[in-house]
């Protein structure tokens, strides 16, 4: 991986310079007199060594960052770096020169008619050099300084579900350790099997590093856990009916989205009614969109007033939703003919339902 990022790194570099190459090439066939032949290896000579040199300024670069204020030590800095950047490209051209053509190197520099354009050129170049590092080491620091605020900003998220999942727990185990008190005055022997579906939910809620999802489909058993659960404490009181799109089960959603629409259903519509009453819990995903909602025959009015936490948990399942899909996902109450919550979020698949179940919608009461 690295000699490959090396050597898109060099074919980088050396495409950058290619067009200096065409132009002293052309300078030297043009103006130099000099056949292609030898304007070719002098014009490679020539960009060559400023190249070469030209590391050494994005070295220097890397150890003296653009400053986040005016220093004018900076500038001086650069000044006295570019002067020795020409000093060195010329020294390295014409001593080349004087080598190949077995001349005095001093006798080349003090005879030159081009030397303080070409120590212009030089600090030209240095500029383009060391302009072209300082661009490159802007863009660095703004990708690095995205990628931390993208960090932080998940870390952030993770810990606010994490803070979100924490005080549901408790909510949840509240709730539930009231209703097997409940049942233990009035059903001892029914309150058993409270404890032991309580046990088997609670693995579900302590489960290590569930993530910001969990599969519908485990959110969906562990419902009809708690409503075997609560269905121990109310009887014939609690009636639910179920509508599946088989499709719901391969999405991901938050854990106790529908969970926590049920236990908001039967606390304060089923628990508030002597004669109980009826919840049909429903999923389904169309275009794109997964529909979670829960139904009873209560009223808001139900719903009003001294039941211990009303609303907690639906707010803070808004919160979750809002960490998890922001404005993707939406929670809606209706109350005519009966009181609904309707929850839609984006549809998540994993995996493809089974073939079977991929017919239609199924009932069950």
């Amino acid at each position: 991986m690295r000699v490959r990022t090396f050597a898109l790194t060099t074919l980088a570099v050396a495409l950058a310079w290619l067009p200096f190459l065409v132009f002293w090439v052309f300078f030297f066939f043009a103006y130099g007199g000099e056949p292609l032949s030898q304007a070719l290896p002098w014009g490679t000579l020539t960009i060559g060594s400023a190249a070469l040199l030209g590391v050494g300024v994005w070295r220097f670069c890397a150890a003296n960052p653009w400053p986040a204020e005016l220093r004018p030590f900076f500038y001086v800095r650069h000044l006295v770096a570019a002067s020795g950047y020409a000093a060195g490209w010329i020294i390295a051209v014409y001593g080349a020169e004087a080598l190949v053509m077995k001349a005095n190197l001093f006798q080349m520099l003090e005879t030159s008619r081009i030397l303080a354009w070409q120590y212009l050129m030089g600090v030209w170049l240095y500029g383009l050099v060391a302009g072209v590092s300082y661009g490159i080491q802007t863009r660095r620091r703004a990708a690095e300084s995205e990628r931390r605020a993208l960090r932080a900003e998940a870390a952030l998220s993770g810990a606010r579900l994490e803070a979100l999942r924490n005080r549901l727990n408790p909510h949840f185990l509240f709730n539930a350790l009231h209703t097997v008190g409940a049942l233990v005055r009035q059903d001892a022997a029914r309150s058993e099997g409270a404890v032991e579906k309580l046990g088997d939910m609670l693995r579900y809620t302590l489960r290590e590093d569930p993530g910001e999802t969990v599969p519908f489909r485990d959110e969906w058993d562990f419902t009809e856990r708690y409503v075997e659960f609560e269905q121990l404490r109310f009887g014939d009181r609690l009636k639910v009916s179920r509508r599946l799109d088989p499709r719901a089960l391969e999405c991901q959603v938050p854990s106790f989205a529908l969970q926590t629409l049920v236990e908001n259903a039967v606390r304060h519509s089923i628990a508030t009614r002597v004669e109980g009453g009826r919840v049909v819990i429903a999923a389904s995903v169309e275009g794109g969109t997964l529909k979670v909602s829960v139904w009873d025959d209560g009223t808001a009015a139900s719903r009003e007033g001294g039941n211990g936490g009303h609303g907690y948990g639906l707010r803070a399942l808004r919160e979750r939703l809002e960490a998890v899909y922001g404005k993707a996902a939406t929670v809606t109450t209706t109350d005519s003919a009966g009181y609904e919550v309707s929850v839609a979020m984006p549809a998540e698949p994993r995996g493809t339902a089974p073939a079977a179940l991929s017919q239609g919608e199924t009932e069950e009461d």
